[in-house]
């Protein structure tokens, strides 16, 4: 170890560690540099660096600028503060950093990278995917460039493209969990795909990760009247539709049978994680932790059953679940597929989208419950259900809230189709992702098939003060979409008096919204084919008093129904469990 009195060596040894990834200690000594040396630019830059990449993007930024104010001609250094910004929600600040650090190398490949990702983040589509693809015509072997090629394709809704793009960063470097989520993440949205050959790649994609793998540290006890330890991981324990399944079951849970562990990775605690956490047994903030540590934890916790809430969604933890922390591991609610994980013993169905006896996707085992794989408990701001608004105008809307990535090409034919057989329809779409940009990318479409784009109502949804369940009060009729249905939005708008028209698919992610209308009595609104979904649009459509009752007293029969049901949905869980660990422990 270098003498504290020589910020040279001290500086060397500091980048020996922040190269092999051992990031606090690297951290550490570039602190003891500074404190010899405060005004050192390279110590400045790396430091910053570090802190950035430990998740302390503001602080990063912080140093880096110091950095970029005693060297201001130097691009790398304006590239990592533009970076540094970005991820401190600054876009803006970052894009002025990195186009001066481009204006001074306007070959770099990482500035246009990190341009391209900054440009993503203000919706600035076009220079985003500019951007892109300059830094994978300069750095063609970079994965990274792949990587964010893939994504300004992915927010231009290009699916079929940012998957070739993933699976060349994939290609490059076959370890890139974030580019491997993505791709996953796509391949269930893109209509026509084989749910067979999807499953196979999620476990292609995974199979490196089995060698992460560790015996428990411990025999497991099997016996049935042992107090069984179940965790669950996730970084939605905060206010997020997720909870709306879960947080049901944690307050039911039998804790004369259960003992409840809680890893939670919410960066910014809520209301709503303060309720999850008063409601567990024991609650770990695992934010920032590394999958190694919480590895270590969920053992020494001896924890019995870890269940993922996740699966390939933004910052999850199947890195954790590959290491197989616990005896007994089970994919639930968050990701509609197989996780591809050989660790992973069980995803839950239930009997309506994974039935008996059909050969059954993935490399888990299906936990089939035998009436819903959740149940639901709508949130307190959901307002009261309101009049059918075809009642009152006369003219039926249809609506749909869902994420614009799974209104597919195939989805808008479909509801081009629609419109077109019933003229005096409107149809409301509303989502976040609404930007004057995507807006005029939907008005082109159904324009490009006949529609007038005065018969859509299109709504970005970016006012945090107002609850989307406002929506529902405009639309007559939900309609669902495919290959992956929107289950959460389904419940919102069953509960709100909206039936739900949906095409039932081949798998779990595309008969999830029928599994729903089989337990509530509506499964006339289910259909077989596209001719059969219009026909069903066209009927419903043209009853509008039976619509209005209808809506008068869906959130009667949707509170009597089993998707309600949360004491008896929480014992029919906790039996899965109990026999699963009975069996496969």
């Amino acid at each position: 170890m270098p003498t504290v009195n020589d910020p040279r060596a001290l500086l060397q040894a500091a980048v020996k560690f922040h190269q092999a990834g051992e990031l606090a200690r690297a951290a550490q000594l570039y602190e003891r540099v500074l404190r010899l040396s405060p005004a050192d630019p390279n110590a400045l830059h790396l430091f910053g660096l570090v802190r950035h990449q430990q998740g302390a993007h503001a602080e990063g930024a912080a140093h880096i600028r110091r950095a970029v104010d005693l060297v201001p001609d130097n691009p790398v250094l304006r590239s990592n503060l533009g970076d540094a910004l970005r991820r401190a929600g600054e876009p803006l600040a970052a894009i002025e950093q990195l186009r001066a650090a481009l204006a001074l190398r306007p070959d770099h490949a990482g500035v246009h990278l990190n341009l391209g990702a900054a440009y993503g983040d203000i919706q600035a589509h076009e220079a985003a995917l500019r951007h892109a693809g300059e830094a994978v015509r300069l750095a063609p072997e970079l994965a990274e460039a792949h990587y964010n090629l893939g994504r300004a394709l992915f927010d231009q809704l290009r699916l079929e493209e940012a998957v070739v793009a993933f699976r060349e960063a994939l290609r490059r470097r076959p370890d890139y969990p974030v580019a491997a989520d993505n791709l996953l993440y796509l391949l269930n949205l893109i209509p026509g795909l084989d749910p067979w050959e999807v499953a196979a790649e999620h476990r292609r994609v995974c199979g490196h990760l089995d060698h992460l793998a560790r015996p428990p540290q411990r025999k497991p006890n099997r016996g049935p009247d042992r107090l069984l330890r179940i965790g669950y991981v996730s970084r939605d324990f905060r206010a997020h539709a997720v909870n709306y399944f879960f947080e049901p079951v944690l307050a039911h849970h039998d804790r004369r049978r259960f003992r409840v562990y809680c890893y939670s990775d919410v960066e910014s605690p809520d209301a709503v994680t303060a309720r999850l956490k008063g409601l567990a047994d024991q609650w770990r903030d695992s934010v920032g932790w590394s999958d190694r540590r919480l590895d270590e934890q969920v053992r020494a916790d001896r924890v019995d059953i870890l269940v993922d809430l996740g699966g390939h969604t933004e910052k999850n933890r199947l890195l954790l679940f590959a290491r197989k922390p616990a005896p007994l591991q089970i994919s639930w609610l968050g990701y509609p597929n197989t996780t591809g994980l050989a660790a992973m013993d069980y995803r839950i169905v239930d009997a309506f989208t994974a039935p008996e006896g059909e050969i059954f996707h993935g490399c888990e085992a299906p936990l089939r419950l035998p009436q819903l794989f959740a149940c639901f408990r709508p949130p307190d701001h959901a307002p009261p259900v309101s009049p059918a608004p075809a009642a009152e105008t006369g003219q039926v809307t249809f609506g749909a809230l869902h994420k614009l990535e799974k209104i597919n090409p195939a989805v808008i034919r479909l509801w081009s189709r629609l419109l077109q057989a019933l003229p005096d329809a409107r149809l409301l779409i509303a989502r976040d992702q609404i930007d004057s940009w995507q807006r005029q990318r939907l008005e082109e479409a159904f324009a490009a098939l006949g529609i007038d784009p005065g018969r859509l109502l299109l709504r970005s949804l970016n006012d945090p003060t107002r609850s989307f369940f406002e929506q529902f009060k405009d639309i007559d009729i939900f309609l669902d979409v495919f290959p992956w249905s929107g289950h959460t939005l389904a419940c919102c708008a069953l509960w709100q008096g909206a039936p739900v028209i949906t095409l039932e698919g081949s798998s779990h992610a595309g008969r999830m919204v029928s599994s729903l209308l089989h337990v509530v009595g509506l499964e006339r609104f289910i259909a077989r084919d596209e001719a059969h979904y219009l026909r069903i649009a066209a009927e419903s459509a043209a009853d509008i008093p039976t619509l209005a009752a209808l809506r008068a007293n869906l959130r009667h029969r949707v509170a009597a129904s089993p998707l309600r049901d949360e004491p008896g949905f929480t014992r029919t869980l906790e039996e899965s469990y109990a026999k699963a660990w009975t069996e496969r422990s």
